[in-house]
């Protein structure tokens, strides 16, 4: 088994993995009832679900002959991307938490110690 063949596997495991990631997250959608568990389900999608298969189609462009000099192209932007999807997603689900929790448009439910709410000195 050369090292091409070993990429080439590696990515469709990437891309395999990521299409589980996205059901694992499409299930948590349905069944969490709370928005900021919503918000985890959709951010594991984001992450894993978009981020993975990306990567994994720069590694299956980055060994695939019938790209030529393309695949180098090819690859690369599809490494940038998965990079920027890791450095975004999380900010952007941070900030939806913490809007949505300073705005008090969605209570957390079932809480039995609230750090934020101690650390801005507001009462139980």
């Amino acid at each position: 088994m050369t090292i091409n063949e070993v990429i080439f596997v590696l990515g469709m495991i990437a891309i395999i993995l990521g299409g589980i990631y996205d059901l694992i997250a499409a299930i948590g959608m349905l069944r969490f009832n709370d928005f900021y568990l919503r918000l985890h389900a959709s951010t594991v999608g984001t992450i894993g679900g978009a981020a993975l298969p990306t990567f994994g189609a720069g590694l299956v462009a980055l060994v695939s002959p019938q790209l030529g000099e393309l695949k180098y192209f090819i690859a690369g932007s599809a490494f940038t991307v998965a990079i920027l999807i890791l450095l975004t997603a999380p900010t952007g689900s941070h900030s939806l938490a913490s809007t949505a929790y300073l705005g008090k448009i969605a209570k957390p439910q079932n809480l039995v110690v609230d750090h934020l709410k101690e650390d801005r000195g507001e009462k139980k």
